[in-house]
């Protein structure tokens, strides 16, 4: 059965990183709103509207999972607010709905997002402040949003 694989955590909680390890193992595809954030900065285009970037996410995630792809979503997905779009990306869809929730200290995302030192989006230093905002405000996957909902503390 095709899946939708949706990950949930801070940043440097170890998503991407389990993205591209998993990927192949669940024969996915990964939309990465850090790699839509990249598109959208080299066509000049604002890569801090959440708007277009989950926008354009939406439209790749559901694209794949049309052509019967399961997909692996890469983004911090850290409120439930901001998960109400994959309603849309998997209606009148056949997908098994999986929350990966990361369950991973805060002092471990702070130590991994310090040895960041890139600029390009996802490899980017963040501060610590936007670091800990999210994880104080993240709201961990429910049974009501998805069919399954893993936690993984990679």
């Amino acid at each position: 059965m095709t899946a939708l694989y949706v990950l949930c955590g801070p940043p440097g909680a170890g998503k991407s990183t389990w993205a591209r390890e998993n990927a192949g193992r669940l024969q996915a595809v990964v939309v990465c709103s850090d790699d839509v954030r990249r598109d959208l900065e080299a066509k000049g285009r604002d890569p801090w509207d959440g708007d277009s970037v989950f926008a354009e996410v939406e439209l790749r995630a559901r694209g794949l999972l049309e052509a019967e792809r399961s997909v692996v979503l890469d983004a911090t997905h850290y409120r439930r607010r901001y998960r109400t779009y994959i309603q849309d990306v998997v209606s009148g869809i056949d997908v098994q709905r999986v929350g990966v929730w990361f369950v991973v200290p805060l002092d471990v995302c702070l130590q991994r997002n310090a040895g960041r030192d890139s600029l390009a989006f996802g490899d980017r230093r963040m501060s610590d402040e936007f670091v800990r905002s999210l994880a104080e405000a993240f709201e961990p996957p429910g049974h009501d949003e998805f069919d399954e909902v893993v936690a993984v503390n990679p």
